[in-house]
């Protein structure tokens, strides 16, 4: 068991001391020597849990994706079962991991990684998919869940690359807007009337 543990502790070093570098530096300068020093591991025993680069660049992707997952599972864990509940998750998480400065540079670095490594570019496929499907499952239309979903990605990716990102009160008027979307429809001025997005949505597929 501690042989295990002390397994896991290595790893979680070799990830931290890679986050670090993508951070500081970008994916140039993610070399296998300067994740050794930087983790102050032997060259010898970072080749013991990632023999190749790509192996590391891999496991590098399915750590944060875990710690990002567990972060929405324990903001599911506060929401009221209500409609959306899944999604206002994925949003707040999202927006966590992307208004730190630090943490944007980190994601770009991981994102050219992504499209320089095939396998790690099919793992972010596969796990949009998943997210995509928890989205569409939340219990609200799951065409307007998607446009949120993609209004969340969008001010991810505009944060992540410097896409003309909001100023600081903007930005934060946009995130108000996003989470009140993530419980459905904005409702119209009228006592009992249909939200005029709602029936916008009933429009397009009559």
């Amino acid at each position: 068991m501690s042989q295990r543990r002390t397994a896991t502790e290595t790893r979680e070093l070799i990830f931290e001391a890679c986050s670090r570098i993508l951070q500081r530096e970008g994916l140039t300068n993610l070399t296998l020597e300067a994740v050794s020093d930087e983790a102050g591991l032997s060259k010898g025993g970072l080749l013991y849990h990632f023999p190749t680069k790509q192996s590391l660049i891999e496991s590098l992707f399915e750590y944060h994706n875990d710690k990002f997952e567990t972060r929405i599972q324990e903001l599911v864990l506060e929401e009221a079962d209500e409609p959306g509940a899944w999604l206002r998750a994925y949003a707040k998480a999202s927006i966590e991991q992307i208004i730190d400065p630090d943490n944007a540079s980190l994601y770009a670095s991981l994102f050219a990684a992504e499209e320089k490594y095939a396998s790690a570019h099919q793992l972010m496929r596969r796990k949009y998919v998943d997210w995509q499907r928890r989205i569409e499952a939340s219990r609200l239309d799951p065409t307007w869940a998607t446009l949120v979903r993609f209004a969340v990605d969008g001010l991810w990716f505009a944060e992540m690359h410097k896409y003309a990102p909001p100023n600081e009160e903007r930005r934060q008027e946009i995130i108000d807007l996003i989470f009140s979307l993530t419980r459905g429809p904005l409702k119209s001025d009228g006592n009992n009337e249909q939200s005029t997005t709602q029936s916008y949505l009933e429009n397009i597929r009559s």
